[in-house]
């Protein structure tokens, strides 16, 4: 064994990057989750509203409004990272969105304050784990987000910090609703558009050199689909009922597949999975939303 990689040192060392977003781009991303509800399409509607896992694009996008590379520029400015030896591939883990206040509809410029909380080992790899907090020009916390990447391949290394993973048990009765939502073939088309262009989810080539038959669908693509799914059912599509979402990525999605979002209500929680109909296989689990009051039973 080789000499061991101390992580310690780069915890808790906070880096900033501005943000922004303009109108279009709530539309855009709604479009790119299938979203066809009026107050999230339409920026006319009465009631039109940033969809509320909005925000996960904006760590791509950064201030741009054009095409980016990927990486992104904007992904290169977040914390500094452990080298870690033997990684062969990162993978996204987990995600969880905490909606704190309503983004401006209108648009805007944030700032992005994000930090490296964790590295602990996990089965053949490393997972490194970021806080990111979305700030407004009041200095106001609007969103924070967690993030837990999977390097695979990632060894001696030593843990540490803390970690915001945990295993969410799913009721042993039948679920409590059911909904289902078909992607298109052009899913990923759309989706990426809001700042994610990694070619893993276009480019047939790049798709089979990464290790799929074809390209796949953004996983944060899923997980907003199925935050669709909970707002449809318990909350009438009103985002201001919507305070977290907490997932792990567990089974890629095809583009043209629908999926099944299995729920389960316990008062102000939603445990749900989220399954491919064709496969049958779990894409989403340890999953849940968190709901403000006034979400219905």
């Amino acid at each position: 064994m080789g000499d061991i990689t101390e992580t310690e040192q780069y915890l808790n060392k906070w880096s900033e990057q501005k943000v922004s977003y303009n109108k279009r781009d709530l539309l855009t991303y709604a479009v790119g989750i299938g979203c066809d509800d009026m107050n999230f399409v339409y920026e006319h509607d009465e009631n039109f509203a940033a969809f509320p896992t909005y925000p996960i694009v904006l760590g791509f996008k950064g201030t741009d409004q054009d095409v980016v590379s990927f990486p992104s520029e904007a992904m290169t400015q977040g914390p500094m990272m452990p080298p870690l030896k033997g990684v062969k591939v990162g993978l996204d883990g987990e995600r969880c969105v905490e909606k704190i206040a309503d983004l401006d509809v209108d648009g805007g410029e944030l700032t992005m304050k994000s930090r490296l909380i964790g590295v602990h080992k996990r089965g053949s790899g490393a997972s490194v784990e970021t806080e990111a907090l979305l700030v407004d020009s009041n200095g106001k916390t609007i969103y924070k987000i967690t993030s837990g990447a999977f390097m695979v391949g990632a060894k001696d290394f030593k843990d540490s910090g803390i970690t915001n993973s945990e295993k969410v048990t799913i009721p042993s009765r039948a679920p409590d609703s059911v909904v289902e939502i078909p992607t298109s073939k052009t899913q990923a088309h759309i989706y990426r558009l809001s700042g994610d262009y990694n070619p893993l989810h276009i480019q047939q080539d790049f798709a089979m050199m990464s290790g799929f038959k074809e390209p796949i669908l953004h996983g944060l693509c899923s997980y907003g689909m199925t935050a669709r799914a909970v707002l449809k059912q318990y909350c009438d599509n009103d985002p201001k009922q919507f305070r977290m979402i907490k997932a792990r990525f567990a089974k890629p999605v095809i583009p043209g597949d629908t999926l099944v979002v299995e729920m389960w209500k316990e008062g102000d929680k939603v445990i749900l999975q989220t399954k491919s109909k064709s496969s049958g296989a779990v894409c989403i689990n340890n999953a849940y939303v968190m709901l403000n009051p006034k979400s219905k039973m």
